[in-house]
């Protein structure tokens, strides 16, 4: 048994959730662990013992966990300054919101257990790693870490059949954390593993996730402006400038162009919409990663997307598209992947969804097909399903109002925007219908219907 316990000196933890980063994390994720032990690795001179151990610990695959009960959230907001590139001096910046999430929990001591002996060796390089971790979470969020002989029984145990999903080391995560680091890159969410709590304690019901996964998301800084009508030339003009970077280095990966019959990217047209003021201009767009693509996947999406942002983007007809890239934390809603993403029971369109054959009036009807769709992409089975010309999300446009084919696209779809309702909560984003892989069939959770 390797045995690392982890106590928190303040008796409070600061860090947020990876999913929604006004909710305070708990128990602290062994992915987290594994990122902290990394960072210690990385700040003091790469020694090849530590680095041995850090890949033992991602062989083991996830940790059982002793942590007591979560103490009441508290989320204070804050206004600071922006940091993009090519941003001024601090004093002049813009502001943006920032939550900071911390809770006290029942017991300030974590235990992370695993079930096998580690080499003498192995547990000496995580001791030392250990004694150098001085945060776990935010800066503030200080902890004493230390290898231990003996752990109390874990609550938190690894099972395929948990309520609980954790973020988990996985082999090549080290590789993995280097390489981003390496490319100016934020750290992935990773692997991630569900958890049975042993003593029973309730635990909120992990959202059901459908076929799309990380968003990849660049914010127009210059051109010409576009309506939410124009999703398609806009999709189409990106799609076409992935793939053309991508050719330049050999044969283009499946997870960019779908030729292989896997799962791969959809580009989609990000529009102002859902607020009060919403008139549905294209303030950007995102590349959309399949949930199930892997490390070398990943790469080549950053790589096209990297070269993307430094060349722009040329819309036929209408200009150049200069962009950048945004992160988790951006002023505007819109830019924000949390937006798109954040787990909801309802979710309505903001693109039309088209339909993959036509109703009829004996069947298949709109809400038969539409309910197939959302099964084919992974998601429940809807409870209810509205639908209608009109969008109900404030900025969309109604249906007749998009180019609804692609060039040389000569096949009419039927286009419908609908309101979904789902028996559990579902997480983002969500694309649904024919065209979802060009950014039509773009859904928005319903914020008073997120998990609660």
């Amino acid at each position: 048994m390797l045995a690392l316990e982890v106590e928190y000196l303040l008796g409070r933890s600061f860090a947020g959730s990876f999913r929604d980063r006004a909710q305070s994390e708990w128990p602290p994720h062994p992915g987290r662990l594994f990122s902290a032990l990394a960072a210690a690795y990385f700040e003091n001179g790469q020694n090849a013992a530590e680095r041995a151990a850090l890949q033992w610990i991602e062989e083991q695959g996830a940790p059982a966990i002793r942590a007591g009960e979560a103490g009441e959230s508290v989320a204070p907001e804050a206004f600071v300054p922006t940091n993009y590139s090519g941003d001024n001096v601090p004093v002049f910046r813009g502001k943006q919101p920032r939550r900071f999430p911390a809770q006290g929990p029942s017991d300030a001591v974590v235990h992370f257990i695993w079930n096998r002996d580690a080499p003498p060796e192995i547990a000496a390089a995580v001791d030392r790693l250990a004694s150098r971790t001085a945060y776990l979470g935010k800066a503030c969020s200080l902890v004493r870490m230390q290898v231990v002989g003996e752990a109390p029984a874990p609550n938190y145990i690894p099972d395929s059949t948990g309520a609980a999903v954790l973020r988990v080391p996985s082999r090549g995560r080290l590789s993995e954390l280097e390489w981003l680091f390496q490319a100016d890159q934020q750290p992935s969410a990773g692997a991630q593993q569900r958890y049975r709590l042993q003593d029973g304690t309730a635990v909120d019901r992990e959202p059901a996730s459908g076929d799309f996964g990380a968003m990849y998301i660049y914010r127009k800084t210059g051109g010409p402006g576009l309506p939410i009508e124009a999703t398609l030339t806009l999709t189409e003009a990106v799609r076409a400038a992935l793939l053309s970077n991508a050719g330049q280095f050999g044969a283009i990966p499946g997870v960019l162009n779908g030729h292989e019959g896997t799962p791969h990217c959809a580009v989609v047209a990000l529009p102002f919409v859902g607020s009060e003021y919403g008139d549905g201009h294209l303030m950007g767009f995102a590349v959309v990663a399949p949930r199930t693509a892997d490390l070398s996947e990943k790469r080549a999406v950053l790589g096209a997307c990297t070269m993307l942002a430094e060349s722009g983007v040329n819309i036929p007809g209408f200009g150049n598209w200069k962009i950048e890239p945004t992160d988790a934390v951006a002023p505007q809603a819109t830019m924000r992947s949390g937006t798109w993403s954040r787990p909801s029971c309802v979710w309505r369109s903001v693109t039309p969804i088209l339909l993959d054959r036509f109703p009829k009036k004996k069947g298949p009807t709109v809400e038969e097909i539409i309910g197939l769709t959302c099964e084919r992409a992974g998601l429940p089975v809807p409870t209810s399903i509205e639908h209608s010309p009109y969008a109900q999300v404030q900025g969309a446009s109604p249906v007749p109002s998009f180019r609804l084919q692609r060039s040389g696209e000569t096949r009419a779809r039927w286009g419908v925007h609908a309101t979904i309702t789902f028996p559990q909560p579902v997480r983002g984003p969500v694309l649904l219908g024919a065209g979802r892989f060009f950014g039509l069939g773009l859904m928005r959770p319903e914020v008073n219907y997120e998990h609660s």
